[in-house]
């Protein structure tokens, strides 16, 4: 049973830094930085006093766009204990998108931790601030001449002038149920949403995935998918953090030789990532299975987990306690997970169990109505939800019904010991000559050949078919494999009616920086070749 607490981020924190001052808190090894749990306080203070000098205060909206730094961290914590919202945007955003975000979300100041501010950057920052209540705060990790802009050292310096009875004020008035980020959807299939969660949901989601992981503070968890994704900022920092583990950071942007030397160098316990990472860093050239011999835990998610990686990284790397997670933002994070000593079959086949904040179950997905165990349908999920979408009433309601259930939107099945399979989005389920055909199903029959290294199969537009089917493929390096073996392997195995009607070995495949396949793009790629 979950026994949820009333803390916000600001006061787990502060009850962290109490049991483990003198730990290990954040290394960044390729900065050469280490924070005690003591020191990142004394930052996440100095930083958070610095904001209230600038004018920020409780519920004013601040963009965070940057790598994976340690400033990033402390800025995150620093927002949440002074009751503001972080907006997180991807660092490489420029230009209209750019434009979106900040506007979307009204964001009074932006934190801009880039080596370098471009002019134009720098002139969208100055546009939008011409507009009343929008960036009138700007804050640049650099010491830099352009105007208006604060370097961080110097909003650091800002805060002495501020008492501590101030920002013990500022923290005592926050509330759990407050907003503590405006997080944006990937935005795959359309403009992305800007997803209001509050601290209580980030707080409750990351103690009972830490519980389900069985993580503390003897863990040192490796840090490299992007901070400005949930995965990043709340799978693993704050998670981490709320534990009492030791983050670390090998690289501000994905580097598999950092990666693989910082979590030999630093005995990292824990590793996290989607499957294409893991693969990625599996087949580098001289990888050995000693250099992970301290990694005895951690989570995939993001996408499914090929049968023979799993059992990779269980049997022949030593990760015996690996687990596979499902979360989404507008659930504050994840919503099943497996056990980590469930068999590897189970961890394979499906996403794990409900976590104990939260229930599932699996809905007729035109009628709503709740379908009985092992009936395929859509997920639903309930308890520590979003708020809702910023500025997006009727967007809000379309997913959540009266009863409190979030639609996600995936397909899948629960057994009758409540462990999930999904089975692909419902916008991904292919209908070509009136049959229904699910992705996943032919992705895992392409997946048991050696040489794949990732696949994705998807649906596009054809005039007498309605729609026809593509799988296209990526191999490991030095694989002889070619398509029309893939095809064969394909049709030995599944009927006529599921087989794709092209298949191509690609280069690479169309992804989102945190690793998301982008269908749609591939199906207009398709279209266009195909005919």
């Amino acid at each position: 049973m979950f026994d949820p607490v009333r803390d916000t981020i600001g006061e787990m924190i502060r009850k962290r830094v109490e049991e483990h001052s003198e730990d290990h808190a954040v290394i960044h090894t390729e900065r050469g930085e280490r924070f005690t749990y003591r020191l990142l306080s004394l930052e996440m203070d100095r930083a958070a006093s610095g904001f209230i000098s600038s004018g920020i205060v409780k519920g004013d909206r601040v963009a965070i766009i940057g790598k994976n730094l340690s400033e990033w961290v402390i800025c995150f914590l620093a927002l949440a204990k002074i009751g503001a919202v972080a907006v997180p945007i991807d660092p490489a955003v420029e230009g209209d998108e750019l434009r979106y975000f900040l506007g979307n979300s009204g964001c009074r100041g932006v934190v801009a931790l880039k080596e370098t501010i471009d002019r134009e950057f720098f002139r969208t920052l100055l546009d939008l601030k011409k507009e009343p209540g929008l960036v009138d705060t700007l804050v640049s990790l650099e010491q830099t001449d352009l105007q208006s802009m604060i370097p961080w050292a110097q909003l650091v310096s800002m805060g002495e002038g501020v008492k501590k009875e101030t920002l013990s004020r500022f923290a005592r008035e926050v509330r759990p149920e407050d907003p503590a980020a405006i997080m944006y959807t990937s935005g795959t299939t359309g403009r992305p949403k800007g997803v209001v969660i509050d601290h209580s949901g980030l707080v409750n989601k990351s103690l009972s995935s830490i519980k389900r992981q069985g993580l503390g503070p003897d863990d040192r968890l490796c840090l490299f998918f992007p901070l400005f994704h949930m995965f990043g900022n709340t799978c693993v920092a704050l998670s981490g953090l709320i534990a009492g583990a030791t983050i670390v950071m090998p690289c501000s942007l994905f580097d598999k030789g950092l990666i693989l030397s910082a979590v030999e160098k630093e005995a990292c316990t824990a590793i996290y990532g989607t499957p294409g990472m893991i693969i990625d860093l599996m087949e580098q050239p001289g990888f050995r299975r000693e250099h992970w011999v301290s990694l005895k835990k951690g989570t995939l998610g993001g996408a499914p987990c090929p049968v023979e990686l799993m059992k990779k990284i269980v049997a022949d790397m030593g990760i015996s306690d690996i687990t596979v997670g499902y979360g989404i933002t507008e659930a504050c994070s994840w919503i099943t997970m497996t056990m980590p000593h469930d068999p590897v079959e189970i961890r394979c086949s499906t996403i794990g169990k409900s976590l104990p904040c939260c229930e599932v179950k699996i809905a007729d997905p035109v009628t709503g109505r709740d379908l009985p165990a092992d009936s395929r349908g859509e997920l639903c999920t309930r308890g520590f939800l979003m708020k809702g979408y910023f500025g997006m009433p009727s967007a809000t309601e379309a997913v959540m019904d009266a009863e409190g259930w979030f639609h996600t939107g995936d397909l899948g099945e629960m057994d009758e010991k409540g462990y999930v399979k999904i089975a692909g989005r419902i916008k991904d389920v292919i209908e070509r000559d009136g049959i229904r055909i699910y992705p996943a199903r032919v992705e895992d029959v392409i997946y048991r050949l050696e040489g794949i290294s990732q696949v994705q199969v998807f649906g596009f537009p054809h005039p007498e078919k309605g729609q026809e089917m593509a799988a296209w493929m990526t191999v490991k390096d030095g694989s002889k494999l070619c398509a029309d073996e893939v095809k064969s392997h394909v049709r030995r195995h599944l009927p006529a009616a599921l087989i794709p009607g092209y298949f191509k070995i690609v280069e690479e495949l169309p992804m989102t920086r945190t690793g998301k396949a982008l269908k749609f793009k591939m199906a207009e790629m398709a279209e266009k070749e195909y005919l």
